[in-house]
């Protein structure tokens, strides 16, 4: 099986446990009856390990029942409890206790992923290939892809291809494999990790800054990391500031702005910033941006996101223009030597 049929096969197994979750156990009990014993297993296990689940998602998977799906909320976890009674229910009691003794079972390495990444890479840096490959492997993919890629370049790729090789593992190996590692690293990745975002924090302390001391730093910081300095731009002005611009600036910049683009990028936002955009268009692109916005269906939050990032770019490009003048609440000229 290839690695995208796989993550592919995942994916519906989510889909599938979120939708259960969703209809509950008495509309979900005839589409589990014609379900086999190992799908109804697999599914159980999913529900078991759900989190709290988005409504977005819920909307998205249950894409044909949205409307009554309207008003839903956060879909709580379900866990154990809730895939014991469906096991039950789908099975049979005899059959079903059984299915449902393998949910208690805790699974290897979960400690691991729950660990913050960079904290856990650091300390399986100084571990054997193999070691850091077999507990990979236990590992949630998505999780798991987060300390590969935070690994040194060279143990990386003897990771990689340890992983890649793996074959069949005896369960005593794998508890011991795991003891030793929980031994060596557990204290260490059980400490609370105090996070700073940096590009915000940088941000906010611009915010109070001219605008000529805003860029000068701006521009220090880009000569030797300029990811770092994108980041600072897009925490210091936001996709909601841009629509806060005085009404000369923002029908400026909704001219300069495609449509499809601003249509994906209101999708989510509230009926106030909606309003706001109508206001500053004319008629026709009112109509226009309305039609676009009424053929949107199943928009992701990363279409969204983007389609975001589109609009500040579009703002800071007229800005540097001498086209718009891009203020913030806050800005502060005091305490500042030229």
């Amino acid at each position: 099986m290839s690695a995208a049929v796989a993550v592919r096969e995942r994916s519906n197994v989510r889909r599938a446990a979120v939708a259960i979750v969703a209809l509950g156990p008495e509309r979900s009990q005839p589409i589990l009856a014609s379900l086999s014993e190992n799908q109804v297993r697999v599914l159980a296990q999913e529900i078991a390990e759900l989190g709290p689940v988005s409504p977005q998602e819920v909307r998205d998977t249950l894409a044909e029942l949205a409307q009554g799906l309207g008003g839903i909320g956060m879909l709580p976890a379900p866990g154990k409890k809730y895939a014991r009674e469906l096991l039950v229910s789908a099975l049979g009691v005899d059959r079903g206790e059984i299915a449902a003794y393998d949910l208690d079972t805790e699974k290897p390495f979960t400690w691991l992923a729950d660990a913050d990444p960079k904290s856990a890479a650091q300390a399986l840096a100084s571990e054997p290939a193999g070691a850091v490959a077999l507990a990979l492997a236990h590992v949630e993919p998505r999780a798991a892809v987060k300390l590969l890629t935070r690994l040194p370049v060279e143990l990386r790729a003897q990771v990689a291809a340890r992983v890649a090789g793996l074959d069949v593992v005896h369960p005593e190996t794998i508890e011991e494999v795991e003891a030793g590692l929980r031994a060596r690293l557990g204290d260490v990745l059980s400490v609370d990790v105090h996070r700073l975002t940096g590009p915000q924090v940088l941000a906010q302390m611009l915010t109070y800054a001219p605008v000529e001391q805003e860029r000068a730093m701006l521009q220090s910081v880009a000569l030797s990391a300029p990811d770092l300095a994108e980041a600072v731009r897009a925490a210091l002005f936001t996709f909601d500031d841009a629509l806060s611009l005085e009404p000369r600036a923002m029908q400026a910049l909704l001219k300069a702005v495609e449509t499809r683009d601003l249509a994906v990028a209101l999708n989510s936002a509230d009926e106030a910033l909606r309003a706001r955009v109508m206001t500053n268009l004319s008629e026709r692109a009112r109509v226009t941006l309305k039609e676009e916005m009424d053929l949107l269906t199943n928009v992701r939050g990363g279409e969204v996101s983007e389609a975001r990032r589109k609009v500040v770019a579009q703002a800071r490009a007229l800005e540097e223009q001498g086209i718009i003048e891009l203020t913030r609440e806050g800005a502060d000229s005091e305490g500042f030597d030229d």
